[in-house]
């Protein structure tokens, strides 16, 4: 299978003040490859939420700030923002993705009072002016900017950010030429390094609160653990905020297996060939998780790990040992892709679309109707993981 890795360019235009100083970057975020379809701005602040570290900010900012859209309704999603250092990022607030409700507005201000302590500027974004113009009104104390790029609103008492053609009256900044490449970010190198701190986890069998820990130094995983179990997959009466919560009503077992599930599936990308190749690899792994009623010896977690891993150095066409070694999986969980009596059941993860694997599975003792079962789990735990 050819696999093609999601690639991120991180780029900046100087914005510059009445002086021609730079005061501060407008940031972008776009896919490397150029058959893939642009990053849309409603989706600027996810992906800099799930690339975002203190190097990519050192890299990317330096000692100044970065001005990036955001839809006026993220605000409400503190999981998201509270990611990043405030002291560093101007919020260009853009028409929300869906119409706001009188639920968002009633709670914005108290949001808004709580990013300005932790240090976030905010600018409105002319569109938004245009289809919204109370906005500006009801939220004036909170907004430090407003960014015009055509001119047919004219606020004052605000300092005003040009980023249209020619200026049409005075400014306060002015975005200036296009955008620069700064950084790129691979997605196999994102995927690694949460594996292997993943895997990490696993072995070590941490408490919830060394869960939680875990978890709380990985932005990415924080908003999506919270919209996950905020989701209307699960009945509970109030909203979820704290991760111990999330981690207590998940449980440990079901925790452990969606977090792999997330990462795999964020740094692949939405792209329908990855999702058809996530949904395969998940596959594998709750298959073999399901053979442990045969392989009562070997742990339930690290069966899940090698049915999971099992395909991919051939789909990325690297040798497994260099593939399992760039991951930095555990001795106890690499020994068992060689182990004697396990490479049986892994052969019939190679066998799952030929004609023989009937044949190869009875030799197994697995009756059709008990391998069904074992299919039937496999398919069902991956629709769940991925709905």
């Amino acid at each position: 299978m050819d696999i093609k890795l999601s690639s991120f360019i991180f780029k900046r235009q100087n914005i510059r003040d009445s002086y021609g100083d730079i005061a501060f970057y407008r940031i972008w975020i776009d896919k490397w490859e150029e058959d893939r379809e642009p990053v849309e701005t409603s989706s600027l602040i996810l992906h800099l939420v799930a690339n975002y570290s203190p190097e990519v900010e050192e890299k990317l900012l330096g000692n100044r700030r970065g001005l990036i859209d955001i839809p006026i309704d993220v605000i409400v999603s503190r999981s998201v923002i509270d990611v990043l250092n405030g002291t560093k990022f101007i919020l260009n607030l853009t028409p929300p993705r869906k119409a706001l409700t009188s639920k968002h507005l009633n709670i914005m201000e108290d949001l808004f009072r709580h990013y300005q302590e932790f240090g976030f500027l905010f600018s409105i974004h002319e569109s938004l002016l245009i289809s919204n113009r109370d906005i500006l009104l009801k939220f004036k104390s909170y907004i430090d900017y407003v960014f015009l790029i055509s001119g047919e609103i004219k606020p004052s008492e605000k300092l005003i950010i040009w980023c249209g053609a020619e200026p049409l009256f005075e400014y306060d900044f002015i975005c200036e030429g296009e955008y620069e490449d700064v950084l790129m970010i691979n997605s196999l190198k994102h995927m690694q390094s949460a594996v292997s701190k993943l895997i990490s986890m696993l072995s070590e069998d941490p408490s919830v609160e060394e869960l939680a820990q875990i978890i709380k130094g990985d932005p990415a995983l924080v908003t999506k653990l919270l919209q996950y179990v905020n989701s209307p997959l699960f009945p509970h009466r109030r909203e979820i905020e704290s991760i111990k919560n999330a981690i207590n009503y998940l449980g440990l077992e079901n925790l452990k297996k969606f977090l792999i599930a997330v990462w795999m599936s964020q740094f692949f990308g939405q792209d329908p060939a990855f999702i058809k190749f996530i949904k395969k690899m998940l596959f594998n792994a709750f298959l073999l998780e399901s053979f442990s009623r045969k392989l009562v010896s070997y742990p339930k977690d690290r069966l899940f790990l090698v049915g999971l891993f099992y395909k991919m150095p051939e789909a990325f066409g690297v040798r497994p040992q260099v593939f399992f070694n760039s991951l930095q999986l555990p001795e106890e969980v690499i020994v068992l892709f060689k182990d004697e009596k396990l490479q049986k059941y892994l052969k019939i993860l190679d066998l799952l679309d030929k004609d023989e694997l009937k044949n190869y599975a009875s030799k197994l003792g697995f009756s059709e109707k008990e391998l069904e079962s074992h299919f039937k789990y496999a398919q069902d735990s991956v629709e769940a993981f991925t709905s």
